[in-house]
């Protein structure tokens, strides 16, 4: 059998190509899956098996962000990714021009935490590298993990689409175009230092949350979407009365969905785009209680998936970065340029935000080790706030990551699900004692 020929420079993707130009101290691109375990990890065996796993089984994720004339690209490194000791505030900034690694592995106590940066890969991607290195991990301490679709073992071969764009692999570039949407109302707030990062993560009961949406003939992801946007509704109505919002602003909510759903792909790269059902309101009169809201969501979803939004944006931006113009544009033109896309298209088009990463399921051995989960987003300076949720082993969870000074939405979240009746903890995670308090 002929050897499979690793590449020594890769491409970026087409949602990385907007990432890379957008990358800062304020925006770090960089979201966080941790696994805490039942047992202390040792660091030295973690160590280890990123050396064993990585070159091998995921060569096109050793690599270094490069820049050339016409594109920035990805090249091969011997280098291997070092652990790094787990720090109080997580998804900080990492300058990528200075040869470091797109995504770091951090340790500390009982956790085992992976935060990549999305120019390298989305949320899958980071799962498939973080439970492969830890089923490494127990391999080298005597424990072997069950076969699992998300888990690569060092001698599983590899296939070159793991590498590939998906988005250019399933969608061509032939679609309507596409008009700019109004900029979207987004909560004031005073940005924190760039060396921190808020949380509030609700933990609340799968089961009775999910009879909650059935009974409603909705999904977890559209009721606490639901909520969540009531919220950002509450505070506008409170911003539009004290003369800082303006009549008739959008309120506009981004649901980022994983397009390996309906799009089945081997890649390993970005492959996910976004829902954006809206609102907006002319007057308080006009305020819409949380059943009018649900509805809204769910038929602009339906709306979406009927008209065929989200692949046309697709095409959209496949259009843009295949058109010759764009592809023989020197470096430095692209950086800006793309930043200016960025802005029209993106930047200040949600108030707020919500990943769903659905039920997490691990394998027997791994479950068995495994006692809680923990997802964070990166951090969004527009809307402020950038939001996933998740469940494991019945508790469903909402965690917000926050770059503003206050709880303003977190409060008005926590106010809503008391008054529906749907229990919940709610726990400040990582902010220092005297910085900001919590609400109840």
């Amino acid at each position: 059998m002929t050897q499979l020929q690793i590449p020594q420079r890769f491409p970026l993707d087409n949602a990385a190509q907007i990432f890379v130009n957008i990358v800062s101290k304020g925006e770090t691109t960089l979201s966080r899956i941790g696994l805490v375990m039942s047992e202390p990890v040792d660091r030295k065996r973690l160590q280890q098996a990123i050396t064993n796993i990585i070159p091998v089984r995921f060569p096109y994720f050793q690599v270094y962000l490069k820049k050339s004339f016409f594109a920035y690209v990805l090249e091969r490194t011997d280098d291997i990714p070092q652990v790094e000791v787990d720090s109080f505030y997580t998804n900080r900034h990492v300058d990528f021009h200075e040869e470091n690694f797109l995504y770091r592995f951090r340790t500390g106590g009982k956790n085992i935490a992976l935060e990549m940066s999305h120019i390298l890969s989305d949320g899958y991607g980071t799962l498939v590298l973080l439970l492969s290195v830890t089923a490494e991990y127990f391999r080298l301490g005597g424990i072997e993990i069950e076969d699992f679709p998300l888990i690569f073992k060092p001698g599983d071969s590899i296939d070159p689409k793991e590498w590939g764009c998906a988005y250019a692999e399933v969608f061509s570039t032939e679609g309507p175009s596409m008009k700019a949407e109004k900029q979207a109302y987004i909560p004031e707030g005073k940005a924190i230092p760039f060396e921190r990062y808020y949380t509030a993560q609700f933990q609340m009961n799968l089961e009775e949350t999910r009879k909650y949406a059935r009974e409603r003939k909705v999904t977890l992801v559209v009721l606490i979407s639901g909520i969540y946007l009531w919220s950002i509704q509450q505070i506008y109505l409170e911003d539009l009365n004290a003369g800082k919002a303006k009549a008739g602003q959008p309120l506009r909510f981004q649901i980022p969905i994983n397009l390996r759903r309906d799009y089945p792909t081997l890649s390993l790269k970005n492959f996910s785009y976004i829902f954006s059902p809206s609102f907006s309101l002319k007057r308080p009169k006009e305020e819409k209680d949380l059943e009018e809201i649900i509805q809204i969501i769910s038929d602009d979803i339906r709306y979406e998936r009927h008209n065929h939004t989200v692949e046309n944006q697709i095409r959209r931006n496949l259009r843009l970065t295949k058109s010759p113009l764009y592809k023989y544009m020197p470096r430095v033109i692209k950086e800006r340029f793309l930043a200016f896309f960025y802005q029209i298209f993106a930047r200040g088009l949600f108030s707020g935000v919500l990943t769903s990463l659905g039920e997490m399921k691990l394998p027997p051995a791994l479950e068995k080790r495994v006692e809680s989960v923990d997802i964070l987003a990166c951090n969004s300076p527009a809307p402020g706030r950038n939001s996933t949720m998740f469940s494991y082993k019945g508790i469903l969870e909402v965690n917000i990551g926050s770059t503003l000074d206050n709880l303003r939405l977190e409060e008005k979240i926590a106010g809503k699900l008391k008054e529906l009746g749907l229990e919940f903890k709610l726990q400040n995670k990582r902010a220092s004692p005297g910085e900001i308090p919590l609400g109840n």
